[in-house]
């Protein structure tokens, strides 16, 4: 039987999303997170905020992460306009479109983009009217070997982990986990930036980004979720990732952890660091990054299965023993600061003449 992370996974990613039009996943996921007996909210942007019941001890610990991916937003008759990061180069006359309409399906075909305006014309769609949204017409969700491939991957698979951690921490009360589902990241962080802005998320709380990022060298796929040390904009939360060293170190060697720069871009980690917060970020390595595969066509993105419950795993364990984490950090400390106890009378009595 697949792994419950596999089987959320499977629920959201069925469920089309776009900046903006995220609706679909976040009522499957409050859905999921009512069935593990958690508490549900949205905020004023609609993001969604899940909490576990009743009183929690320790030190709180959010998870992040967000519920769209690129997709496109009808602007009039065979008008749309691109939402989110895709090259223009993938957008490929003949490229096959699902708008959504009333929650209908409508097929379509891109027939021109224009790279200046990110504007698509294209043809078929006669029910999407302005304000309607569509995807690429890639397969939802299929498991092949020890990969998974699916449309919407990024972050639905970071949605997918941080929804099954959740529901461990809904049956032990030693765990303070609460996961926010953020919309319009893709288009620039637009539902982290509200929940910032509102206070949300109390400023002393630990906050860690959980999102499929591109491989990269170093980063490999099925080699273990990658602790982010931090992405394309700059670094993050030295005492935020001893959580989850602490929490690696007490995996076993069959579930390997990797630690890396994740560069390939920009995730809602630097949003929460630059305002304040202690964040930091744990990614699953992804194939085809937005969609864009080999030879500059569309493909479904990939993770690799055991990647997504290592995380599972990793997560729960720095929930539990946060206190290791937050210790870490006053241990090296302390073994950096014996040196200066073995040695630093020396240099001061060999202090030279100058």
């Amino acid at each position: 039987m697949a792994p419950p992370v596999l089987r959320i996974l499977e629920r959201l990613a069925r469920q089309p999303t776009a900046p903006l039009h995220e609706e679909a996943v976040l009522r499957e996921a409050a859905r999921i997170a009512r069935d593990a007996n958690l508490r549900t909210r949205t905020d004023s942007f609609g993001n969604l905020v899940l909490r576990p019941g009743g009183p929690r001890r320790g030190p709180a610990i959010w998870l992040v992460a967000h519920t769209d991916h690129p997709g496109l937003e009808v602007t009039g008759p065979g008008k749309a306009h691109l939402l989110g990061g895709v090259a223009p180069e993938y957008m490929r006359r003949g490229t096959r479109l699902r708008l959504y309409h009333e929650g209908e399906r409508v097929p379509a075909r891109l027939t021109r983009f224009t790279k200046a305006r990110h504007a698509i014309r294209f043809d078929g769609g006669a029910k999407a009217r302005a304000g309607d949204f569509g995807v690429w017409e890639l397969e939802d969700f299929r498991i092949e070997g020890r990969e998974v491939h699916a449309r919407q991957l990024d972050d639905l698979a970071g949605c997918a982990v941080s929804l099954a951690a959740m529901a461990r921490a809904a049956k032990s009360r030693s765990m303070n986990l609460s996961v926010l589902l953020t919309r319009a990241e893709e288009i620039g962080f637009v539902g982290t930036l509200g929940a910032i802005d509102s206070g949300l998320i109390p400023r002393d709380a630990w906050v860690i980004n959980v999102e499929a990022s591109k491989v990269l060298p170093g980063a490999e796929i099925g080699g273990g979720p990658v602790i982010r040390v931090g992405d394309r904009q700059r670094t993050f939360d030295a005492d935020a990732e001893n959580l989850l060293l602490a929490a690696r170190d007490r995996l076993p060697q069959s579930k390997p952890v990797q630690r890396a720069l994740m560069s390939g871009g920009t995730c809602e980690a630097t949003a929460f660091s630059a305002h304040g917060y202690q964040a930091t970020g744990l990614a699953i390595p992804l194939g085809n990054y937005h969609n864009m595969g080999p030879r500059g066509r569309l493909e479904p993105e990939f993770v690799a299965p055991k990647d997504l419950a290592t995380a599972v795993d990793l997560l729960e364990l720095a929930a539990r023993r946060p206190r290791e984490g937050l210790e870490a950090g006053l241990r090296l400390r302390s073994r950096i600061d014996r040196y200066l106890r073995l040695y630093g009378s020396r240099l001061k009595a060999s202090r030279p003449d100058v």
